[in-house]
């Protein structure tokens, strides 16, 4: 049915989660759904899924395997770095700058480009804004700011007068958005696997289930269980199969398919998760201390970045 819902929809929309290196995952899924001619009329990427979301956009995505190898293959970490403009060992915002020139440049603002809409936080208020490439001046600052997330990104960008931080921390999983933006089907490739629980959406929200009206609507493509993958993996090989993982689960989701490669799985709980419990737990006590006029004003100042 949902191969049937996908091909059936006027406009779909590709809504790409944060992940990390784990975005491989997506990869795999894009290819596949390729493969199967379903094409993105719109995309929505956060953080490590925004540089995805930004090459289907770019019109690019038979290039999207070799995106992601050219960027392993530079070196992420050079303590000379420090000295320089990032202030930072890591190299990651400079890698970005060099691969996005090389795959996608000025295609974002080309007139055959998608439109593609990133989630990020306004560091001002620690609120979600929902921004398109096509309205910025620079959309590599607006994926860099998506991405933005100390220590590996020491320097917020400024877009428009505001800085902004990684969207996954306030809205990781925007389907709403691609809605929005005039979609009747969205496609959810996100990180978090099944057996976890519901959607990663954001530090408030770690086990989010679509709504009634919207899930007929929303095909979700995730892992079956937690990735056995570290959030900084960069050897290629095991990013491989991550993103084979992608294209069997993909296949599974819409052609009814069934592979045991899908079962592998890490042990026990997301680290995120813990800690986002622990300090959900913390922010309980502390309020219980607190005038109960004072909460809404002071959640938001406890909000850990």
């Amino acid at each position: 049915m949902t191969l049937e819902l996908l091909r059936s929809s006027r406009r779909i929309g590709f809504v790409f989660s944060g992940g990390s290196s784990r975005c491989a995952f997506q990869v795999g899924a894009v290819e596949r759904l390729s493969a199967l001619g379903i094409r993105a009329a719109v995309t929505v990427g956060v953080s490590a899924g925004s540089w995805n979301a930004a090459i289907v956009a770019a019109r690019s995505e038979d290039r999207i395997r070799y995106f992601w190898k050219s960027f392993m293959r530079m070196p992420a970490f050079d303590v000379r770095n420090l000295f320089r403009a990032h202030h930072s060992p890591w190299r990651y915002a400079e890698m970005h700058r060099r691969n996005f020139g090389r795959f996608i440049d000025k295609r974002l603002h080309d007139r055959d480009a998608l439109p593609c809409l990133v989630s990020v936080t306004r560091l001002r208020d620690k609120a979600n804004a929902i921004l398109a490439a096509a309205d910025v001046d620079d959309p590599l600052e607006l994926l860099l700011a998506t991405n933005y997330l100390p220590p590996f990104y020491t320097h917020a960008p400024r877009i428009q007068g505001e800085r902004y931080g990684d969207g996954g921390v306030t809205d990781n999983a925007p389907y709403e958005a691609a809605f929005a933006a005039g979609c009747d089907a969205v496609v959810l490739i996100t990180m978090k696997g099944e057996s976890e629980g519901g959607i990663y959406k954001s530090t408030r929200d770690v086990d989010h289930v679509i709504p009634p009206a919207l899930r007929e609507r929303v095909v979700v493509i995730r892992p079956r269980h937690r990735l056995p993958f570290s959030f900084t993996e960069r050897r290629w090989e095991k990013l491989s199969e991550l993103i084979t993982l992608g294209d069997l689960r993909t296949r599974e989701l819409l052609l009814g398919e069934r592979h045991p490669e899908t079962d592998v799985r890490a042990t026990g709980e997301s680290p995120t998760v813990k800690v986002v419990r622990a300090l959900r737990k913390l922010r309980v006590g502390d309020d219980r201390r607190r005038p109960a006029d004072a909460f809404a004003d002071q959640r938001e100042e406890r909000e850990p970045w």
